[in-house]
């Protein structure tokens, strides 16, 4: 029920933020810095509830596998005899179907049994993988473009803060020198009496005009100052922001590479095609085969039997059911796989925690705290990430 619940609270989710939307409300919001910011981090709390909501559902498939195995493993012998017999004609008859395979089949026996137990998922999964390391590259290239930019404005503004010191130094010589010529000038005048008044408005004129240029120099270089300043911190606040979208991605890229065993995308179509290549041979040989179909029904008969949330899984690894460490290096990878995922479930809860405290934060000091569609937005947000109150 849990599961049907949340697929139902996201569907719930995605109805009030469409409300929202067609209401005007995030119009109405954006209008003001505050109500701005209190969009930015709703949208960024619902990007991780759903990826929540997602590590919550492929969790349970995972618990789910590991209940399985349980089971089999409490059987009672002479059940888990008759199991045993049935996988074992089934991994024998695999093993030579196999063999008539090996000559189609480019990919190796880990991977195309992986992408047997997943096929379906498999789609999806390369055009998310392909889709994720194009954004990656895009933001990467973004945050190079912004620390660019960054270091630019560095540059200028050290430039006018050199600019500066020499114009100090400049006013300086400039008063040492008109100081000299009025010194001169009135030795000149009283010592020898000429007519020295043309001289002293030139000198007068001169230390005026070399006082303004300075002047002006400092001015700009103030303000040139003050602007790469400005720059270099709103660069630093976009630079931050990418910085968070990329280790995000990152670690979505890195997640989907593990989880099917590639480098890249392209590496991963590869496999696929080579993977379905091997399927279209193999469906030919099951077509002829009737022995093979024949314990693949006996199997899933008697697993179904055991109740258990997946019994087709296991004609495709029938060996675990005959062998104890094949079945114990399975379920030793199901444990890994739902510690990861409780990780990436841990790791996005936390950011949405974080989050909601600057919601609550933001709106009480915007005044949006009575505003129903977004209470009920936040409320629908909750439930999908999973801190509704108790």
């Amino acid at each position: 029920m849990g599961f049907f619940k949340r697929r139902k609270d996201r569907a719930g989710l995605e109805k009030v933020m469409e409300d929202v939307k067609v209401s005007g409300g995030l119009e109405e919001l954006s209008a003001n810095p505050s109500g701005s910011a209190l969009i930015d981090r709703c949208e960024k709390v619902m990007q991780n509830a759903r990826e929540i909501d997602d590590g919550k559902k492929e969790y349970y498939i995972v618990t789910s596998y590991l209940n399985d195995i349980e089971l089999i493993e409490n059987l009672a012998p002479d059940q888990a005899e008759e199991i045993r017999k049935a996988a074992d004609y089934v991994a024998k008859l695999n093993q030579a179907r196999d063999q008539f395979l090996n000559t189609s089949k480019r990919i190796s026996d880990a991977q195309f049994q992986m992408m047997q137990r997943q096929e379906e998922q498999i789609p999806d999964a390369i055009k998310n993988l392909r889709v994720n390391e194009e954004y990656q590259a895009t933001v990467k290239r973004d945050m190079q473009y912004l620390e660019g930019e960054k270091q630019e404005w560095e540059i200028l503004k050290k430039d006018c803060r050199r600019s500066r010191t020499r114009m100090r130094k400049a006013s300086f010589m400039l008063l040492f020198a008109a100081a000299s010529a009025a010194a001169l000038l009135l030795v000149l005048s009283m010592g020898f009496e000429y007519d020295l008044r043309y001289a002293w408005i030139g000198v007068i004129t001169a230390a005026l005009l070399g006082a303004a240029y300075i002047v002006f120099r400092l001015e700009s270089s103030r303000r040139d100052i003050l602007q790469a300043e400005t720059n270099i911190n709103y660069a630093i606040i976009l630079l931050n922001k990418v910085k968070i979208k990329y280790v995000n991605i990152t670690n979505a890229v890195d997640y989907g590479r593990d989880r099917f065993h590639v480098r890249d995308s392209r590496e991963f179509e590869y496999q696929w095609e080579m993977y379905q290549n091997a399927m279209r041979e193999q469906e030919k040989y099951r077509k002829t085969n009737e022995d093979l179909n024949y314990y693949y029904d006996k199997l899933v008969g008697l697993l179904k039997k055991c109740e258990l949330y997946d019994s087709r899984v296991w004609i495709e690894q029938p060996q675990a059911l005959v062998e104890q460490k094949e079945m114990v290096e399975i379920k030793h990878n199901l444990l890994v796989r739902r510690q990861k995922l409780r990780s990436k479930i841990a790791y996005n809860l936390d950011i949405v925690k974080k989050e909601r405290g600057e919601i609550d934060r933001l709106m009480k000091s915007s005044g949006e705290g009575e505003n129903v569609q977004l209470l009920d937005l936040i409320r629908s947000i909750d439930k999908l990430a999973g801190m509704e109150s108790a």
